[in-house]
């Protein structure tokens, strides 16, 4: 109740956030303590060594609608989410500030409202934080300031948030890995009408590429694929003031994106009114598809067709075989207390089995007539 009256207060406040670029530049009053305690990325930043004093942070690179709904839910944890783009630089907002809690309720909201008009938008977005974290390349997401240094004299405010920044790194990574799994099995079991929405054409060659390549992408025919890559190649150009000619269509497609479409699998009609009009397969290229699909493959194939694409251009892509991950229900943090409970017991019936393995050593030591016997056989094997 104590934090939910200094929300948007300036009763108290010691630092002021211009957040957003100029002209659209909010303010928003703060409490230094708070927000130190409250997250590691806001102690760095207030409390840290390299922080800065000033009673004014610039913040440039986050919305300011998205920093609001970051501070609501530092102070109050009661963060409402109103549509798509809000969720999006919410959820950029949450990881670049490290706050975990915040990512799970923008990651549950966009799985929940998942559409066909608004799945490629998600998916590009999420995939943007799981490849940052499997790179490990997370200086656009993690302040450099080091954490201030514990103080027992500060004081303490319970805000439910977890301090320690590699769980919050590690829930953040799970979640969006999860929520781009589910993202990527709603692209495959509507791959159709995805596809055919104008949001394609939005997205980035490697992120099209991703899709395309897919083998579980269920396409109703390889044609739906050839015309997306074909509405987006010619968006492409447009946006880098090309020309749009073959060749330069060609040349922002690539050849990955080229050949992923499985000619081999479209019929003749479907080919000759598709591929072959639209003009990005040279001649050699289009001869050796058409012969193929005919049955009656020539013996010079062009070059940029080896025996291996000939033969991934023929192969039928499998149904989607993974189901969606249930959010709600996804424990992202590791019980370390219960794995290492879990180890010691497992060490330990380990330790009985080998003694109980272990053979019994006799009571009574070996006789002399046992020694005499036993260094007898000795003697024989090495003069033998």
């Amino acid at each position: 109740k104590r934090l939910d009256s200094l929300f948007d207060s300036e009763a108290g406040s010691d630092v002021t956030f211009l957040v957003g670029p100029e002209p659209e530049t909010w303010r928003f009053p703060g409490h230094r303590n708070i927000l130190s305690e409250a997250n590691p990325v806001f102690r760095a930043m207030l409390q840290g060594p390299l922080a800065d004093s000033g009673p004014t942070v610039a913040i440039d690179d986050v919305d300011g609608k998205a920093f609001d709904l970051l501070l609501r839910f530092l102070y109050r944890e009661d963060v409402v989410l109103g549509s798509i783009p809000t969720a999006l630089a919410t959820l950029y907002a949450a990881y670049k500030y490290l706050c975990a809690g915040l990512v799970r309720t923008c990651v549950l909201y966009l799985n929940d409202h998942l559409n066909t008009q608004n799945v490629l938008q998600v998916y590009q977005h999420v995939r943007v934080y799981c490849s940052h974290h499997q790179t490990r390349d997370l200086g656009l997401w993690i302040a450099s300031a080091p954490p201030a240094p514990e103080d027992s004299t500060s004081a303490s405010y319970s805000v439910g948030v977890d301090k320690d920044p590699n769980d919050n790194l590690d829930t953040m990574s799970c979640l969006c890995s999860s929520l781009l799994h589910n993202c990527l099995h709603f692209i495959d079991t509507k791959a159709d009408q995805v596809l055919a929405d104008e949001s394609v054409e939005d997205l980035t060659a490697d992120a099209l590429r991703d899709i395309a390549l897919r083998d579980s992408l269920a396409v109703s025919s390889e044609s739906v694929l050839f015309s997306a890559l074909e509405r987006w190649c010619n968006r492409e150009c447009k946006r880098g003031q090309l020309q749009l000619s073959a060749e330069s269509r060609r040349s922002v497609l690539g050849y990955d994106l080229l050949f992923s479409p499985r000619y081999l699998l479209m019929s003749a009609h479907q080919f000759l009114s598709g591929p072959m009009q639209s003009g990005l397969l040279d001649q050699a290229e289009t001869a050796a598809l058409m012969a193929h699909i005919l049955n009656s493959p020539i013996k010079q194939a062009a070059p940029s067709l080896s025996p291996e694409t000939i033969e991934r251009l023929r192969t039928p892509r499998r149904k989607p075989f993974s189901t969606p991950i249930n959010l709600s229900s996804t424990k992202c943090r590791k019980d370390k207390k219960g794995s290492s409970k879990k180890t010691k017991t497992m060490k330990k019936q380990k330790k009985v089995k080998c003694k109980e393995d272990k053979p019994e050593s006799p009571n009574k030591k070996c006789s002399g007539s046992c020694f005499l016997e036993h260094l007898c056989r000795v003697l024989s094997c090495v003069f033998d």
